[in-house]
């Protein structure tokens, strides 16, 4: 421990030499010694609070310090002298130091002079700072006080500041409740004033009668203002439309036909009249027509406005050319911009401030709106202008006439996405298709058939399915429209070619499907080899040999599919022969008559919503219904659309169940008469004036002879040249209580009329299926007897002919109707068997996890094969129905994902090194679409793969993207784990090889497993190994990567998809894109509580084409070994770890 201090000897020297030299006190004083026994005298000087001692005034050292801060210095009583020293002691005065310091003995001292004694004391106690010790004490305090002030102010002003808060919260209060007062307050004053109001009218009422009824008898001040300010409105759209067309004309057409005179055009003069097509012309009649309306502006409301839409309505004709070729104006504007030249040129014109920054596409539309535009002008003109203005007949006139023009006009742009569609079908056959170029087809399906050869005996030749020669001489591309099969071969360079039997092209109208084809012993086995995948189209055309064509599927699913649309197709046909009608002469629309009778199928109600788009049924399309609308439209006889029957389907399970839609179809089959609404049913049960036509004559005028799509109506008449009469037969058994009506058999009646049905008139402007025709003469059918088996189902069409054709003038009234509601009896039947048959068919999985439904469905089934005016052949569907419900689903061919997964299972994967690139290719493509197929639809119903139980409410798209994560987690692997640049540089190529064959497999979803590993951070980095790779490899990336971006919502990988055949395994995601854009976008019902079928239509496309995608299946061998390898997870790394591994093998250089 230390003993001492160490204090600077020199620093303490130099402060004794400055306080014996300018100290505050200085002099002698006796100095009592420590053992109290002697006094010294000692010279002291005092320096601020220092108290230094010397042995004498001339020492140069002192030999003492003392520290009087802190001490007390007082004077002290005289010590008791001792008789011999008393003098002496009288004159000596003492005073004492007391230090604060604990252990430090009090320094005693005197003095021979009192004056002196006092100051030394006085001088002491100054230097001690006692007082300001003292007042810094006091101080202290004081500010202790201070702060515990301080703190219960700080408490008093939070309190203060909450009952200010308190207060400002009371203060809001009371004035919510004065604003309310206030407002009670407004609301008395102003009934004060209407009261006040209404009294000071009642007492004027009498003075101003007069005016009043003559203001009543005048024009409303209001209406005619609204209508100046549509006038107004007018001009300036007017001036604005016309504007624009100038933009187009000056800044773009004219200067393009400038471009295309040039040495080296970027565009012919063809493409550009094909582009702007007759926009000029348009241009200089607006200019006119808006001359003209400034004009009758300046002395508005003088002059009328009416007489210049007569002189404009003769003109808008021309608007018929532009919207007839929009969209081929578009598409070759899409062509000509392939040209970089053209492309730059074009750009170059759209940057000008005129365009402002709108493209040509943006300029060629505007034409497109500018007619409804006029029509909405002219409504809303006629609702403010008085019935008695001179204007009114006038306006309403060309109201009238723009919207003929305005139904012409979208009845040729409903067709053009169908009419697009088809014709890129037909260009991509070699020799063309001349029925794709009538309007009236619509496009159904496509996709991959084997077709079997036959020999010319009509026997399946011995060739075995099994073989796969013929699986390849026989693949087909067939394309299934409303009317026809269209039947292909593709050639090397990926064009169509029909094929020789039927010249390709199958016309529904005269086929027969057969599902489950029966044969002899050869064919039996032959179709043991198909495995039940087989169907039949047996053809008996009108002229020509019949033939059959014998199709089989990749799987169960996929044949139900086809045989499904098929026989749709088929019946549509025949339901719609009965009831085809025209519209106007100006119409290209073809509908049944009952439609244009039903306000209910295109008016609006409380309960259903149309838009301006019609079905393959020339239907207007449901935008919003309730559940209870649409159950009617699936079950309504007279038509059916595939597209609103796969909507239905679909989505049904979002807005009602599955025993609703059952008991709706028991019901229509119990009460076939509810299917068809009243209106309808005064058409079926027409009588005198309606006979004339449905039963009469067909009309003379030359609109009902001018020339049809479909052939020429059918006309049943009387005659008696022998050589015009023929014997109605027909291939199909028409049953009447039971039994077989024989038409052969029928005998001359007692007015004379032939044993032939000629006597009563059927006008059907369709082709029907079941009869020829020459000059309006029914003439016998040339197809071969068939047996029962084979015999084609009755149509209502069919059956609907024999019972008006029989329903001569002797005919009862009560037979005829009995023989009327026979028909519907089997058109009910039909429908409901069709859609049962559609439904188990495509929706097999809706009964697979309902069974109550399905023994329901069953039972149901059962019931109708025991009606018995049942037909052979409705049975025979009724029956399919039913195996179809209880056989158990073979599946087909293809190994399942479960059983792959379980032989890579076994055994230990090999590296990748010991693979090719196709090996991997294939296998990848294999797997993605094993785990794509088996996505349910139901789970693409509700943003399902958003939520947070994702895992539970879409556990199968949970699936497929773990998979795409894993296979891309395995490439990037496999890249990082090579420690060697060449090495890695080739496995790198090599992934890009199998990303390239997969491209050519059309699995577009491997192709962005493999480009998104590389553009993975990890792998992106690695600069030195991307030096290495190379060019080819490069260029090679960029077009996979530009095929499968996601710039445009996948433009370029949806363009593939739609060239493509299948089988094809697409990305999912685009998918769910659109998917979630859809939920998001749009509600499922509306604010009236109306299901959005608009909503489900779309959802419901893109699941078809999903599902076609899902159907068609690889022809690609399982190989286990290449299997195992994409599926060992074993050493896949995380991200962390490939990012930790890309470090190592290229660390970041530091600049």
């Amino acid at each position: 421990m230390q003993k001492g201090i160490r204090f600077n000897d020199g620093h303490v020297t130099y402060l004794g030499l400055l306080a014996k030299k300018d100290g505050t006190r200085r002099g002698c004083l006796s100095k009592k010694s420590s053992d109290n026994t002697k006094w010294h005298t000692k010279w002291f000087a005092l320096l601020q609070n220092m108290l230094f001692y010397f042995e004498s005034e001339s020492s140069s050292r002192p030999a003492g310090l003392y520290l009087l801060e802190g001490c007390v210095c007082d004077r002290a009583p005289s010590p008791k002298p001792s008789q011999s020293s008393k003098e002496c002691l009288e004159k000596q005065y003492y005073f004492t130091v007391n230090f604060t310091h604990e252990n430090q003995k009090a320094l005693e001292l005197r003095t021979e002079d009192v004056k002196d004694c006092d100051e030394w004391v006085a001088a002491i106690t100054h230097a001690s700072y006692r007082n300001l010790a003292t007042e810094h004490e006091t101080l202290m305090q004081k500010y202790l006080h201070l702060l515990q002030i301080v703190e219960t102010e700080k408490t008093v002003a939070k309190q203060l500041r909450q009952q200010i808060e308190d207060g400002e919260i009371e203060i809001e209060r009371l004035k919510s409740e004065k604003i309310k007062k206030v407002h009670i307050l407004h609301k008395i004053i102003l009934i004060l004033f209407s009261v006040q109001s209404f009294l000071r009218g009642w007492m004027c009422r009498r003075k101003w009668k007069t005016i009043i009824q003559d203001y009543i008898r005048s024009p409303h001040a209001e209406s005619m203002r609204k209508r100046n300010q549509v006038v107004f409105s007018m001009l300036d759209s007017e001036a604005e439309y016309v504007q624009q067309l100038h933009i187009l004309v000056n800044n773009f057409l004219r200067p393009l036909r400038m471009a295309a005179s040039s040495k080296k055009p970027p565009i012919t003069h063809d493409d550009v009249s094909s582009i702007f097509l007759n926009s000029e012309t348009i241009m200089f009649l607006h200019q006119i027509f808006y001359q003209g309306l400034k004009a009758r502006i300046a002395s508005w409301p003088t002059l009328v406005l009416a007489d210049l839409f007569d002189i404009l309505l003769p003109m808008l004709n021309i608007y018929q050319e532009f919207v007839r070729n929009h969209q081929y104006s578009l598409q070759i504007l899409a062509h000509c911009k392939q040209n970089r030249d053209f492309d730059k040129l074009l750009k170059q014109y759209e940057a000008k401030p005129d365009c402002e920054e709108r493209t040509l596409e943006t300029f060629l539309t505007y034409p497109m709106f500018q007619i409804p535009r006029y029509i909405l002008t002219l409504h809303e003109l006629l609702a403010h202008t008085p019935h008695e203005h001179v204007e009114r007949t006038s306006l309403d006139y060309a109201k009238s006439k723009l919207e003929e023009l305005s139904r012409i006009m979208h009845d040729e742009v409903s067709e053009t996405e169908n009419i697009r569609k088809n014709l890129a079908i037909e260009r991509m056959i070699v020799e063309g298709c001349e029925i794709l170029l009538d309007t009236s087809q619509t496009f159904v399906r496509q996709g991959s058939l084997i077709q079997v050869p036959m020999s010319e005996k009509g026997k399946i030749t011995r060739g075995r399915l099994g073989s796969l020669s013929l699986k390849k001489e026989g693949e087909r591309q067939c394309f299934l429209f409303s009317k026809h099969v269209i039947i292909c071969t593709r050639g090397s360079g990926g064009k169509l070619h029909l094929t020789k039997v039927g010249n390709g092209v199958v016309s529904l109208i005269d086929c027969t499907l057969l599902e489950d084809p029966e044969g002899t012993d050869d064919e039996c086995k032959n179709h043991n080899d198909m495995e039940h995948l087989d169907f039949k189209i047996v053809v008996e055309p009108k002229e020509g040999q019949s033939f059959t064509v014998i199709l089989v599927a990749s799987s169960r699913q996929e044949k139900s599919a086809w045989t499904s649309d098929i026989s749709q197709c088929i019946d549509n046909i025949r339901c719609n022969g009965l009831m085809m009608n025209a519209f106007e002469e100006n119409s290209k629309v073809t509908v049944p008559q009952m439609i244009k009778s039903d306000a209910s199928l295109y008016c609006d109600d409380v309960d259903i919503r149309f838009s301006k788009m019609m079905n393959s049924c020339k239907v207007l399309q449901i935008r919003y219904a309730s559940v209870e609308r649409l159950l009617e439209r699936l079950t309504d006889l007279r038509f059916l659309s595939i597209d609103f029957l796969n909507t239905f389907l679909h989505s049904y399970r979002v807005f009602t169940s599955a025993n609703v839609v059952l008991d709706k179809l028991i019901t229509i089959y119990k009460k076939p008469i509810s299917a068809i609404p009243a209106r309808s049913l005064e058409l079926f049960f027409a009588s005198s004036q309606n006979n004339k036509l449905l039963y009469g004559e067909p009309p003379k005028s030359p609109r009902a002879s001018r020339k049809f799509s479909s052939p020429p109506p059918l006309a049943i008449t009387k005659t008696s040249s022998p050589n015009r009469r023929r014997k109605l037969s027909l291939n199909i058994p028409i049953i009447t209580g039971g039994k077989a009506l024989d038409l052969a058999a029928l005998s001359c009646s007692s007015n004379g009329y032939a044993t032939s049905i000629t006597v009563s008139i059927l006008y059907l402007p369709v082709e029907f299926s079941l009869f020829s025709y020459n000059n309006g003469t029914v003439m016998s059918s040339c197809r071969p007897e068939m047996d029962n088996n084979n015999r084609s189902a009755l149509s209502a069409a069919s059956a609907f002919a024999i019972a008006t054709a029989g329903a001569n003038e002797g005919t009862p009234t009560k037979e005829k109707n009995g023989d009327k509601e026979f028909v519907i009896r089997r058109a009910a039947t039909n429908r409901v068997l069709n859609v049962l048959r559609h439904w188990v068919s495509k929706h097999s999985q809706d009964f697979e996890s309902n069974t109550e439904l399905k023994l329901k469905v069953i039972a149901f089934l059962e019931e109708v094969m025991h009606d018995p005016e049942l037909l052979t052949q409705e049975r025979k569907a009724a029956a399919n129905i039913i195996r179809t419900l209880t056989q158990e689903d073979p599946g087909d061919s293809q190994i399942s994902l479960e059983e792959v997964k379980q032989l890579a299972s076994v055994g230990k994967a090999e590296a990748f090194e010991s693979h090719s690139a196709l090996e991997i290719a294939e296998q990848l493509t294999l797997l993605d679409h094993l785990v794509f197929k088996v996505i349910p639809y139901e789970e693409f119903f509700g943003q399902g793969w958003m939520k947070n139980d994702k895992t539970e409410r879409t556990p199968y798209i949970m699936k497929t993207t773990k998979h795409f994560n894993d296979i891309s987690n395995l490439i990037a692997t496999e890249i990082l784990r090579c420690d060697d640049v060449t090495t890695r540089v080739a496995v790198m190529e090599k992934w890009v090889a199998v990303a390239d064959i997969c491209r050519c497999l059309h699995n577009y979803n491997a192709v962005l497993e493999i480009t998104s590993s590389l553009n993975r951070s990890s792998v992106f980095r690695l600069k030195k190994t991307w030096l290495k790779v190379s060019k080819q490899t490069k260029t090679v990336i960029d077009k996979l990567q530009k095929l499968v971006s996601s710039e445009g919502r996948f433009k370029n990988l949806r363009e593939a998809l739609k060239n493509c055949d299948p089988p094809c395994v697409p990305y999912l995601g685009m998918y769910l894109t659109d998917l979630a854009f859809i939920e998001e976008g749009t509600p499922n019902y509306t604010e009236d509580k109306l299901v959005n079928f608009s909503k489900m239509r779309m959802i419901s496309h893109i699941i078809r084409e999903i599902r076609q995608f899902q159907q068609t299946a690889y022809k690609i061998d399982h190989q286990p070994k290449a299997a195992r390898y994409l599926l060992d997870n074993g050493s896949v790394l995380d991200e962390e770890s490939l990012y930790e591994a890309s470090l190592r093998i290229e660390p970041k250089v530091n600049n």
